[in-house]
């Protein structure tokens, strides 16, 4: 019997779009939530509760096995302070004020901007020209997109739209710890994770979560419980890693330039958001420019 075999580069790119997929999950469950009336501390306490359970054998193991480089208590404190509550806060806050065409562009495009910004002013790194064009898109789009809202004054839609950046500024020096201290995604999610769920836990019976949770349909429930905890927390995680092993760091890096668009495809349907023709052209335009920024040769 003939059996096909996907080959090591396909089974990169499936890893990779399953872990854009996840992420785009995420963020529309945050506008869905903050539609239905869920706080970001809701949030907080799916991902980090279902993450931190499913992740803390990481993190024991690796404290067992004596994993190098080690992952000390100061490293996991400083990545729990970049990656944890704090970003999650903004990440999924900012979709109380402002829509997911917003929340979809606005952050992967402040990574990429702040990421090639600190490269070329810490490390030295030469921006070349196909990076500055794509950044300059980056920034149109953006425009595009946010620009209305500060002409009309929408107060509510700019701090939305300030949170998204906040939280894409917190992931940039999340990665940029990672790098230097050369820590695997996985155990450092876990340790972020298992951080976060110790300080996020405790606090959640006394600011009314069990409450606004138990409003939520079983289906409700189950959606945001895969969303944040496992597809944003643990599967996410590792579907990415799976394809920076299969498709190197280069090609790797281009999942996150997909994910505006996988979530407004995905997403607009669900949250019956229709953006604006010139929120759209920004989203098109900003997606653009995150591939060309991203897009590099191993």
């Amino acid at each position: 019997m003939l059996t096909i075999r996907p080959s090591r580069e396909t089974m990169g790119i499936v890893f990779g779009l399953t872990a854009a997929l996840m992420w785009s999950s995420f963020l529309i469950a945050s506008r869905v939530g903050a539609v239905d009336g869920l706080l970001p501390i809701d949030m907080m306490v799916l991902r980090f509760g279902i993450a931190g359970l499913l992740l803390a054998p990481v993190l024991i193991l690796s404290r067992r096995r004596k994993t190098h480089p080690a992952l000390t208590l100061r490293h996991a404190l400083f990545l729990a302070l970049t990656a944890g509550p704090i970003f999650v806060w903004l990440n999924v806050g900012g979709f109380q004020f402002a829509p997911l065409a917003h929340g979809a562009v606005i952050q992967p495009a402040t990574v990429a901007l702040a990421g090639m910004g600190l490269a070329a002013l810490l490390l030295g790194e030469v921006l070349t020209r196909r990076q500055v064009f794509g950044a300059v898109l980056l920034l149109v789009g953006i425009v595009a997109i946010a620009g209305p809202s500060v002409f009309v004054m929408n107060t509510e839609i700019l701090i939305g739209d300030a949170m998204f950046v906040g939280a894409g500024l917190f992931w940039v020096g999340y990665t940029l710890l990672l790098k230097r201290w050369q820590i695997s995604g996985l155990r450092a999610a876990a340790a972020v994770s298992v951080l976060s769920a110790i300080v996020v836990l405790p606090v959640a019976p006394f600011v009314g979560v069990a409450e606004r949770l138990g409003h939520l349909t079983w289906g409700e429930l189950f959606f945001h419980a895969t969303a944040h905890g496992l597809f944003n927390g643990v599967g996410a995680i590792v579907a990415f890693g799976m394809a920076v092993e299969r498709l190197g760091a280069a090609r790797a890096s281009l999942v996150p330039a997909i994910i505006p668009a996988t979530t407004l495809i995905i997403g607009l349907p669900i949250t019956g958001e229709r953006p604006t023709a010139l929120e759209f052209t920004g989203a098109a335009v900003a997606c653009i420019g995150l591939i060309i920024a991203l897009a590099q040769r191993d």
